[in-house]
């Protein structure tokens, strides 16, 4: 049971602006009778937690938001929400923290910090400024989507789950399978096309209603992409940019100079619906661009 202290600081904690990410690792069952505001479940992983292939198996980095956020972790006893932590930890988390909540401790917490029955929420999430700008999309009907340089496809399921026919570009298969596992999470549908962007004329001619294109920078590529895009359909592209001093651990040639988004999608192919050039959540410099194309040659 927690001391009165431990409780109040884990109520600061929930009422933040930015709450954390909640793994619940109880039963369902539990979980559905009562549980913290916005927490996921996820039954079945603390009791694997001892075994590190398992537990990747059941609970694969992807299925876990980015390492800079934190997480909180709790399971049916006190014992399991320590090793789950510990192993989350492990794996590289710096920012886990076990919540050591016993069953007497669910009466003390205030009602406004707890959610009842069973929700589907997933602890992963799309690229903001995807989400951030999810009113610009045009609708799923005007065609395909592209996610080029998809990775583990948080953007392309995110896109399925809408509705969108989306097809996931990348040259790894190991990005490709973890794409199709995460997809399958969601009980979504995403066709994988292993692609090397190297090679002239790898991107498919579509032509594609939404492209969008996240932190893989391809020069080429974005001089393309009005061949790519529909008319009236739109590009979606955030990537590092060059910032004295807040340079991102990536290779000068990937990160945009200043300007060079913008630049990119002027003239008179193009309306840009958006455009920054500020830092992602997890502090790096990027810059991004929405925009539509125009139905002009």
């Amino acid at each position: 049971m927690m001391t009165d202290c431990e409780l109040a600081d884990l109520c600061r904690v929930l009422e933040a602006v930015l709450p954390p990410a909640v793994l619940d690792a109880r039963p369902a069952a539990a979980f559905a009778g009562v549980h913290l505001r916005g927490a996921v479940s996820l039954p079945g992983v603390a009791e694997v937690a001892s075994d590190p292939v398992a537990l990747d198996r059941l609970l694969p980095s992807i299925f876990l938001p980015p390492r800079h956020r934190p997480l909180l972790v709790l399971a049916a006893s006190p014992e399991g929400t320590l090793a789950l932590s510990r192993a989350l930890a492990a794996r590289g988390r710096s920012r886990v923290t076990a919540i050591p909540l016993a069953d007497a401790d669910w009466e003390r917490l205030p009602p406004h910090l707890l959610e009842r029955g069973p929700v589907v929420r997933t602890l992963w999430s799309p690229p903001a400024w995807l989400v951030a700008h999810a009113d610009l999309l045009p609708p799923p009907a005007l065609g395909p989507a592209l996610d080029v340089g998809c990775g583990s496809g948080r953007a392309a399921v995110w896109l399925a789950a809408r509705g969108w026919r989306v097809s996931g570009l990348d040259h790894q298969p190991e990005a490709l399978a973890l794409m199709a596992h995460l997809a399958a999470s969601r009980r979504a549908s995403v066709t994988p096309l292993a692609v090397d962007l190297r090679r002239p004329g790898a991107v498919p001619a579509g032509p594609w209603a939404l492209l969008v294109n996240f932190r893989c920078l391809d020069r080429p590529l974005l001089a393309r992409c009005h061949e790519l895009v529909a008319p009236a359909g739109v590009a979606v592209v955030r990537t590092f940019r060059e910032a004295p001093g807040l340079a991102p651990d990536v290779r000068a040639a990937h990160r945009l100079q200043p300007g060079e988004l913008a630049h990119a999608f002027a003239g008179a192919r193009w309306e840009v619906l958006a455009h920054e050039e500020g830092f992602d959540d997890d502090g790096r410099p990027a810059a991004g661009v929405v925009a539509r194309r125009r139905a002009i040659t």
